[in-house]
């Protein structure tokens, strides 16, 4: 049944998004203003773009949907993402800032001058990374208009992909901060109006209830694996929360995980590394996240936006994890249900608007909705607008047509992203039933081996090469590519080494060694002496 409601609030997002584009339009005819927005981007409207672009429907719906139905262990996604805004703070952002280029790719070709090699394999790097981060906000998409509207998934996903990929490519990067900076607002909003509900009408005030109850659940993803084939399955929609979770715990006798067991997604030390270092490592080579860097007007907003950023995610995931938590409790019911029908990809992925309808009510279940929108809309937008820059930049006016006009380098973005948008919606298809927290920790695992290594030692090491960069990138991407297929395959090993949960425990030591290795034996060191004084030079006050 239609909750109309809900619609009313996600169509009002979605007009309000495409007026923005249109509106931005006389604005986007250069290609500075379509790329960055003719860096004219405050500290302030930098922090809150940021945090609409990074808290994607991983964030809204993946992380606590995550912990919903596995537990704490999930709570691992908030904090990796939480800490890589840490690492750019410290290491890349100022120096980006001030390199002042349009792309990643543009700033290793700043200091390795005409080296095409490196542009054009950070260039695929940029369109492989951002494709496979789409991929699963599209996922996200299609299961919350399953569930609000009751469409198919495959009807749901090329209505969004049409919506995105239009006001993307109509308003440039100028629309895609303004539409962030409105949708990064109102999700962490939504946010945190489902938790303070939760509490005051389901905990009686005390947010140390939700952990109370938690302790003593099984997780649903666990329990129902570990029950399919049990004769004694109850109706789960004639059980309340308390009911299904003693019914659970009475029939998994013995020692049983729970909510706040750590573990239970990422076992063992190998996986919990592999995990984080994929996470903190990754949000610093993110190319979308790296582009936002590029369009503020001065070096130190580039740092002022960053502490901004820490400020709004890190309130952000401490909500989430509560609300998982909560999401696991009081709706265990409907969560065995999902899972022993064989459909995860709503248990996984649905949890925050479910808990939002129950604590609130349609309006709140609208909002909840809403506010996933605004997370799936912002935060592909600053992929396709990163891949359409790249693409042209990097690829189409450095190789195919040095002396296109900017007419033309912005029409040849827009048709970029329209390409990209297509064949991540296509991508959607068959990854229906990944959760979309998981799906992007394995895109912030490939950049993590590819981006952040790469832009961390042409920034920093006076010695490192032209050919160092390549090793790095080709290695970083190699080993990390496969072992996310691998994964994603179910594969458990590869000649013999395990497949974890991401591959940057492989790929990021693999590529920073072979970079490394590489350089040592090679003295390509490029345009190091202006490149560093660029990087790192004393910023004058404007």
């Amino acid at each position: 049944m239609t909750n109309y409601v809900a619609l009313s609030i996600v169509l009002g997002l979605v007009a309000v998004s495409l007026l923005v584009a249109i509106y931005s339009r006389r604005y986007s005819r250069t290609a500075a203003e379509y790329y960055v927005a003719g860096r004219k981007v405050s500290w302030l409207q930098n922090s809150l773009a940021l945090t609409g672009d990074y808290l994607s429907a991983a964030s809204f719906l993946g992380v606590a949907g995550g912990i919903a139905v596995v537990g704490i262990d999930r709570a691992w996604d908030g904090i990796g993402f939480f800490g890589g805004y840490i690492v750019l703070l410290l290491l890349l952002a100022v120096p980006l800032r001030k390199i002042g280029k349009f792309t990643a790719p543009e700033t290793l070709t700043t200091r390795f001058k005409n080296n095409r090699m490196i542009r054009m394999s950070a260039m695929f790097s940029v369109v492989l990374i951002s494709t496979f981060y789409i991929i699963p906000q599209f996922v996200g998409a299609g299961a919350l208009l399953q569930l609000l509207l009751g469409w198919e998934y495959l009807f749901s996903l090329l209505v969004i992909g049409v919506i995105v990929i239009s006001y993307v490519a109509i308003g440039g990067m100028r629309a895609t901060t303004y539409n962030q900076i409105i949708q990064g607002v109102i999700l962490w909003m939504a946010m945190a109006l489902i938790l303070i509900l939760t509490v005051v009408n389901m905990f009686d005030g005390n947010i140390l209830g939700i952990v109370s109850e938690a302790s003593q659940t099984i997780p649903p993803e666990y329990a129902a694996k570990e029950l399919i084939g049990d004769p004694d399955i109850p109706e789960w929609s004639e059980l309340t929360a308390g009911a299904a979770v003693a019914h659970v715990a009475e029939r998994l006798t013995g020692a049983q995980p729970n909510a706040l067991t750590p573990g239970v997604f990422a076992p063992g030390w190998m996986n919990i590394m592999a995990l984080a270092i994929g996470l903190v490592f990754g949000t610093a080579g993110l190319p979308h996240v790296l582009t936002r860097y590029f369009t503020v007007e001065r070096p130190r907003d580039a740092r002022t936006s960053t502490l901004g950023v820490l400020a709004l995610v890190g309130t952000f995931y401490l909500m989430a994890t509560f609300v998982g938590l909560a999401a696991m409790y009081l709706l265990y019911p409907d969560l065995m249900g999902y899972f022993l029908a064989e459909e995860a990809s709503i248990a996984q992925n649905m949890a925050v608007p479910l808990l939002g309808q129950l604590v609130g009510g349609n309006v709140l279940l609208g909002i909840a909705i809403g506010g996933a929108f605004c997370a799936i809309l912002s935060t592909v937008a600053g992929l396709l607008i990163t891949i359409g820059t790249s693409v042209t930049h990097d690829f189409y006016k450095e190789i195919i047509n040095p002396d296109a006009d900017e007419r033309r380098q912005v029409r040849v973005a827009k048709t970029a992203i329209v390409g990209a948008g297509t064949i991540a919606v296509l991508a959607a298809i068959g990854l229906a039933d990944q959760n979309v927290s998981y799906l992007v920790t394995l895109a912030f695992g490939i950049a993590a081996s590819v981006f952040f290594p790469v832009l961390f030692l042409s920034v920093w090491w006076t010695k490192f090469t032209s050919q160092g960069a390549l090793a790095t990138i080709v290695t970083g991407i190699t080993i990390s590519a496969i072992f996310v297929l691998a994964r994603l395959m179910g594969m458990d090993d590869i000649a013999g080494i395990p497949v974890l949960v991401n591959p940057a425990l492989y790929s990021l030591p693999a590529a920073l060694l072979a970079g490394t290795i590489v350089s040592l034996r090679t003295d390509d060191y490029g345009d190091v002496e202006n490149f560093m004084l660029l990087a790192h030079g004393v910023e004058l006050e404007e």
